[in-house]
C-alpha cells in the first residue's frame, strides 16, 4: 500500500505536467494536501469505529507524507518533461 501511494504521488505531477500547462512542482506539493483532506474525510466521517474508539488520525499524516515523498520527485520529473516538450515546440 505504501509503494502504491508513493507511485501515485509520483505519477500525478508527471501526468499534470504532460497533459496541462499547470506547473508540475506545484501539483507535486498540492497532491499531498488533497490526499490529506480525503484521508481526513474518510477517517472522521466514513471509517467504521467501535463505541468510544478514537479515529486513527495518524493515517492522515502517514498518507500525506508518503504522497509528498512521491510528489516532489514526480513534480521535478514532470517539470523537466514539460520544459523539454515546450522547448521542442518553440524550435
Amino acid at each position: 500500500m505504501t509503494w502504491a501511494i508513493i507511485a501515485i504521488g509520483f505519477l500525478v505531477p508527471v501526468a499534470v505536467g504532460l497533459l496541462t500547462r499547470f506547473q508540475p512542482m506545484i501539483a507535486g506539493f498540492l497532491w499531498p494536501v488533497v490526499v490529506a483532506l480525503l484521508t481526513a474525510i474518510y477517517v472522521f466521517a466514513i471509517e467504521p469505529r467501535g463505541v468510544g474508539e478514537e479515529p486513527q488520525k495518524i493515517a492522515i499524516t502517514f498518507y500525506a507524507l508518503f504522497s509528498l515523498v512521491g510528489g516532489v520527485p514526480g513534480g521535478l520529473v514532470g517539470w523537466i518533461l514539460q520544459y523539454k516538450r515546450t522547448a521542442k515546440q518553440a524550435n
